[in-house]
């Protein structure tokens, strides 16, 4: 017969597979219209202000430096874990959040001369999650009880940050043909992630069972770091080279609170702890990007490709270690991460009907960084890869130029559930209900 500790670990199972990791998707948001049709493939072809973040030596190049502002659209997310609650039982969770968006423009000071100089804020990562569900059930679950006993079950999980970016961009020319740039960065995260799992079975004797696992953990952190661009124009060749530097700690705290109690079975669990102005910090990798776009006649074709370094596992909250209220055993509450090298790649393709309509594509690869078998705790997500397919068409309308696109993303990824709390059909005792 399947024990409470068999419950406590389907749902544990449950809340591991739903918990998408954003922090470990680096191409996940996009700027720019023209930059979001093309896939964010656009590292040595940029050809607005979205410059300030994928190459901020291309500004140089500009004829015309314009006042850019990401239109306000909204994206579905949609998470389906099939056969995740009991075979044919799925657990969704799907939502319409406002998408990322960055703003930029320019400041014209003639002692600049040609040179560029350029403000931008934009989201570089971002998470809005919540997931929940419940069981209540006839079921044998506590081994020293004999028969079936009432169980009642659940669990929930919400994750919620924003990574915000604000930067100065200096943009000058080498040559006509060549220009080089830099973007200094303060980044700003207010994270937020809660869990909360809770079984209760009562026996046929009366005695309850209680299993109940919270934990909490806050943070904000304040960093520096910069971009580095070189834009190269070579008239219908274009070409980009990108370095970003892993992020500099200024200051960052946070608070983490756990409590896990386990009563009515064999053993007992007594834990709890809350710890406040916690020493936090959070870390940005380097990376190196390449990109180059070339035009064959009304066609351009754009490709992109960018490397992140590994992160090396480092603690986000350190807490001080605390002793159980039970057995007297020290335990710790730091939230740590780490985060393995990856590489992704983007492909977009732009179709000039006239001057002034253009049809774009683009296609991009978002790889988890997500070390497989990794026992930090800010990501405790899946290690699914992402891809991003988008299109649309830039055209005027009534004298102003009109953006209209689309963009889909998809992964997905197969886990063992060894874990299924449904009767068996095989077992008399499990059909026959109480």
């Amino acid at each position: 017969m399947k024990k409470l500790s068999s419950a406590i670990l389907f749902l544990f199972l449950i809340n591991t597979a739903i918990s998408n990791a954003q922090e470990t998707y680096y191409w996940n948001v996009t700027y720019g219209t023209r930059s979001t049709l093309l896939g964010g493939a656009v590292i040595g072809s940029v050809s607005d202000l979205s410059a300030t973040y994928y190459n901020p030596g291309a500004i140089a190049l500009f004829e015309d430096v314009q006042f850019i502002l990401s239109a306000l659209v909204y994206q579905f997310e949609n998470y389906t874990i099939q056969d995740g609650a009991a075979e044919g039982i799925d657990l969704d969770f799907s939502t319409v959040l406002p998408s990322p968006s960055v703003v930029a423009f320019d400041l014209d000071f003639d002692f600049l001369g040609k040179d560029k100089l350029a403000l931008s804020i934009l989201t570089r990562q971002t998470a809005s999650f919540e997931f929940s569900t419940r069981i209540i059930d006839s079921l044998d679950v506590i081994a020293s009880s004999p028969g079936k006993e009432s169980f009642a079950g659940g669990f929930g999980y919400e994750k919620k940050f924003d990574d915000i970016w604000g930067g100065v961009t200096y943009s000058t020319k080498l040559s006509e043909l060549i220009g080089v740039g830099l973007t200094g960065y303060l980044a700003y995260i207010p994270h937020r992630t809660s869990s909360e799992t809770i079984l209760q079975a009562l026996s046929s004797s009366g005695d309850i069972a209680s299993y109940t696992d919270i934990s909490n953990y806050r943070f904000n952190s304040l960093r520096t770091l910069f971009k580095f661009g070189l834009g190269v124009n070579l008239d219908p060749l274009t070409l980009g080279f990108t370095v970003t530097s892993p992020s500099i700690k200024i200051t960052g705290s946070g608070s983490v609170g756990t409590n896990k109690f386990l009563s009515g079975v064999d053993s007992t669990i007594f834990q709890s702890n809350y710890q406040d102005e916690v020493t936090a910090t959070y870390k940005n990798p380097l990376s190196i990007g390449l990109g180059g776009a070339y035009r064959f006649g009304k066609v351009n074709l754009h490709l992109s490709a960018e490397w992140f370094d590994k992160i090396d596992r480092f603690t986000v909250l350190d807490s001080e270690p605390y002793i159980s209220q039970g057995n007297g055993e020290q335990l710790n509450n730091d939230l740590t991460y780490e985060a393995i090298s990856i590489i992704n790649f983007g492909l977009g393709v732009d179709y000039l009907v006239s001057k002034a309509f253009v049809i774009s594509a683009g296609f991009e690869t978002d790889f988890s960084a997500k070390e497989k078998d990794s026992k930090t705790n800010l990501t405790t997500a899946s290690n699914w890869d992402v891809y991003h397919i988008s299109a649309g068409a830039s055209f005027p309308i009534a004298g102003s130029k009109t953006t209209l696109g689309v963009s889909y993303s998809f992964g997905s990824e197969k886990f063992q559930n060894n874990i299924d709390i449904t009767p068996d059909p095989n077992d008399p005792e499990d059909i026959t209900r109480d």
